[in-house]
């Protein structure tokens, strides 16, 4: 069998196991197993695959056959130009995410006139899982101290390891959202907290639904449990002027926005929308 030929029944049999992208995945897994690259690829896809590496081709493919996640048999996902590992005990990073690694990393470099500069920015991370978007800033932005929490102790322990990997040095905390930094204030506070309704939850992709953490998922039956909690908090541990951002459903910025009016501890909210053009991140500064 040649390698392309092996390739192109590695995707036939993903396009059977109705796994989204199967062309892109099968390249994937070869490059991940071989450590090739598209050129190597292209100049070898006509010599001859040796049996032992179509075994151990075939077998990675069969793992993505029982919907096990792409990134969970790498064992890596790639987040803002980074490369993190990634397991079952996170939430594996998304572009959508990148948005507000994005916007945050503005406001923090004073590329956003509209905020009150600081020479040092302390920024709490809530609900870190993996590190990604901690991990993150404290890479493209200079001025930052990044404080991550997590509930889950295998979070925080995937969280360190990404922190050590991308060379960046963060403190991390175990506890649920506020308790775990107790009356501490930042200049900051950024999460992307789980906030897929319940009910919503057998409808996700098997991918999603049967091998990410269930608590990095279910935001309760309206999907805001967490962004009531959060917003509620947020008054309390941020210092003047300080921004509260997170990362929002498409469809729950008016929701979202008026949790943060209603405390009447902030300035207007503002929405930003994804490449997609759907809400994905909600900010405003706190008043006092």
């Amino acid at each position: 069998m040649l390698v392309r030929e092996m390739i192109k029944t590695g995707e036939n049999r993903l396009l059977r196991a109705h796994c989204m992208d199967p062309w892109l995945d099968a390249e994937l897994l070869y490059y991940h197993l071989t450590g090739a690259d598209r050129v190597e690829l292209f100049l070898k896809a006509n010599q001859t695959a040796d049996e032992s590496l179509q075994e151990q081709y075939f077998d990675l493919i069969k793992r993505r056959e029982q919907r096990i996640p792409l990134q969970h048999i790498t064992g890596t996902q790639e987040f803002m130009g980074l490369t993190f590992r990634v397991n079952p005990h996170v939430l594996i990073p998304r572009q959508d995410t990148e948005i507000l690694v994005e916007e945050t990393a503005k406001i923090i470099r004073g590329d956003n006139p509209r905020f009150y500069p600081r020479r040092t920015w302390k920024v709490l991370d809530l609900c870190c899982g993996s590190g990604a978007i901690g991990v993150s800033l404290a890479r493209i932005c200079e001025n930052v101290q990044i404080t991550a929490s997590d509930y889950s102790q295998k979070a925080l322990e995937t969280a360190k390891k990404n922190a050590a990997m991308n060379r960046v040095k963060i403190k991390f905390v175990k506890g649920d959202l506020y308790k775990a930094v107790g009356k501490k204030t930042y200049d900051m506070i950024v999460s992307n907290p789980p906030y897929i309704r319940t009910h919503m939850i057998p409808m996700l992709q098997d991918e999603v639904k049967t091998h990410e953490p269930m608590m990095a998922l279910d935001g309760g039956t309206d999907g805001l449990h967490f962004y009531k909690k959060i917003v509620a908090g947020a008054p309390k541990h941020l210092k003047k002027q300080g921004i509260l951002a997170l990362e929002i459903g498409h469809d729950q910025a008016e929701d979202v926005a008026d949790l943060i009016r209603e405390t009447k501890s902030f300035t207007k909210v503002n929405v930003i929308k994804d490449l997609a053009g759907h809400d994905r991140v909600v900010y405003a500064a706190a008043l006092y």
